[in-house]
C-alpha cells in the first residue's frame, strides 16, 4: 500500500517538476539573450499533461500564458505581431495540454472501474481460504504470468461438508480469457458437485462433463482432487495432474495415483487412499512450479527446496517457496501458478496454523522418492 502511494506521488510530481523546469528554462533564455521565446512557454504545461490532474496542468498552462504576456515587457516586443502570435501559440499549447489530461483522466478512470470489476471477478474466481478448517491448516497462493491479472487458467477449491473437506486443484490448457472462462466452468461444477453425497470420482465426473459441454474439443483441464477424511486417510483422484507431495518431518514422497484422463478428455475417473499423521503437509501445485526456467534453461528443482516447506507455518513456507521460484526464474513467470498446502492438526487444535515436523510418512501409503516422480 505505502510503495502504491509513493509511486502515485513521485508519479504526480515528477511531470509538474519538468513542466516547470521547461518553462523557467524557456524564462531564462528569453531573459538572458535577445531572442524571443515566448512561444515556448507553453510547453510546460504539455509536459506536466503526461500525469498531472486537469487543475494542475491548467494552472501550468494559465502560468505559462500570462509570462508570455508579460516577456514582451523584457524584449521590447510587447503588443506587436510576434508577441501577440507568441501568446496566441501558448494558449493554444496550454488548450492542448488541457485536453490531453482531461482524456487521460477519463482514461484512467475507466481503466481502474474495469480493474475494479475484474478484481471482484477474481475473487469470486478464487475465493481466499480459510486458514483453518476441520482439523486441517491451509495456505493457498497464486501467481499469474500475466502483470495486469490477478488470476489465469489455474486454479483451486476448497469446500467442507459435515465429514469431509474437498480440495480441487487444476490447470487449464491455453492461456488468456478462454483459460479463464474455462477455470470458472470447472469451479462451479466442483462447488456444486463437492457439496453433495457424490464420491470423489463422481464429482471429478461431474466436473469432466461440465469442461466437454463448454470446452473447445482441443481444450482439457488437468485436475487434482483431494478428499481430507477425520481419520486421517486422503482419498486422491488425478485427471492427468501432477502427484501432490507429502512432506513429513523427515522425509518427503509424492503420492501415486491411478492415471486418469484429464478432464474434458473422458468421463471415468480411478481413485486411491493415502494416510498422513499429525504435522504432515501435503503440497499441491500446478505446472508452473515444476517446469518453470532460469535464463539457462534450467528448471526449478522442487527437491532441494522441501525443506522450504517445514518448520514454519505455511504462510510463510509458501511465502519462501514463491521467493526462491521467483529468484530461479529471475522475477519473470511464464506460466501461471497454483500453490495450496495443508497441514493436518492435531485434534481440537485452535491454531490456525501450526509448524510441522511431527512425525514422517504414514506407514503402509503409496508414495514414492520426489526425485522419482518429478
Amino acid at each position: 500500500m505505502l510503495t502504491t502511494v509513493v509511486d502515485r506521488v513521485r508519479g504526480f510530481w515528477e511531470p509538474l517538476a519538468a513542466g516547470l523546469l521547461v518553462l523557467a528554462a524557456a524564462i531564462v533564455v528569453g531573459v538572458s539573450t535577445t531572442l524571443s521565446t515566448a512561444g515556448y512557454f507553453g510547453l510546460g504545461a504539455l509536459v506536466a499533461a503526461v500525469a498531472c490532474p486537469v487543475g494542475v496542468t491548467l494552472g501550468v498552462g494559465l502560468f505559462g500564458e500570462v509570462v508570455a504576456v508579460t516577456s514582451g515587457l523584457w524584449d521590447h516586443r510587447f503588443g506587436n505581431g510576434q508577441h501577440i502570435a507568441a501568446c496566441v501559440l501558448v494558449a493554444a499549447q496550454a488548450t492542448v495540454a488541457v485536453y490531453i489530461a482531461v482524456h487521460r483522466t477519463r482514461r484512467t478512470s475507466e481503466l481502474r472501474q474495469v480493474r475494479a470489476v475484474a478484481e471482484v471477478a477474481q475473487r469470486a474466481l478464487l475465493p481466499e481460504i480459510p486458514g483453518r478448517l476441520h482439523g486441517a491448516g491451509f495456505a493457498a497462493r497464486y501467481l499469474s504470468a500475466a502483470r495486469e491479472a490477478s488470476v489465469g487458467g489455474d486454479l483451486y477449491e476448497v469446500v467442507a461438508t459435515q465429514h469431509t473437506i474437498r480440495v480441487i486443484i487444476g490447470d487449464v490448457r491455453g492461456k488468456g480469457l478462454p483459460a479463464v472462462r474455462l477455470a470458472t466452468v470447472v469451479l462451479g461444477a466442483f462447488r456444486e458437485a463437492a457439496s453433495t453425497w457424490l464420491d470423489q470420482e463422481q464429482v471429478a465426473a461431474a466436473c469432466a462433463r461440465s469442461v466437454s459441454r463448454e470446452a473447445d474439443p482441443e481444450d482439457f483441464v488437468t485436475a487434482l482432487l483431494v478428499d481430507i477424511h477425520p481419520d486421517g486417510r486422503l482419498s486422491l483422484c488425478s485427471a492427468g495432474h501432477h502427484p501432490p507431495l507429502l512432506v513429513g518431518a523427515t522425509s518427503t514422497a509424492a503420492l501415486t495415483c491411478p492415471f486418469s484422463p484429464p478432464l474434458g478428455l473422458g468421463d471415468r475417473f480411478a481413485t486411491t487412499t493415502a494416510g498422513w499423521d499429525v504435522g504432515d503437509r501435503l503440497l499441491l501445485f500446478t505446472d508452473g512450479l515444476i517446469e518453470a526456467r532460469d535464463g539457462d534453461r534450467a528448471f526449478f528443482q522442487l527437491e532441494r527446496h522441501v525443506d522450504l516447506l517445514r518448520g514454519v507455518s505455511p504462510d510463510v513456507a509458501l511465502d519462501q517457496l514463491t521467493s526462491a521460484l521467483t529468484g530461479h526464474v529471475g522475477g519473470n513467470l511464464h506460466d501461471d501458478l497454483a500453490l495450496l498446502l495443508v497441514e493436518r492438526l492435531a485434534t481440537g487444535s485452535s491454531t490456525e496454523a501450526s509448524p510441522a515436523g511431527a512425525s514422517g510418512l504414514a506407514s503402509g501409503q503409496p508414495g514414492r522418492p520426489l526425485t522419482d516422480a518429478l
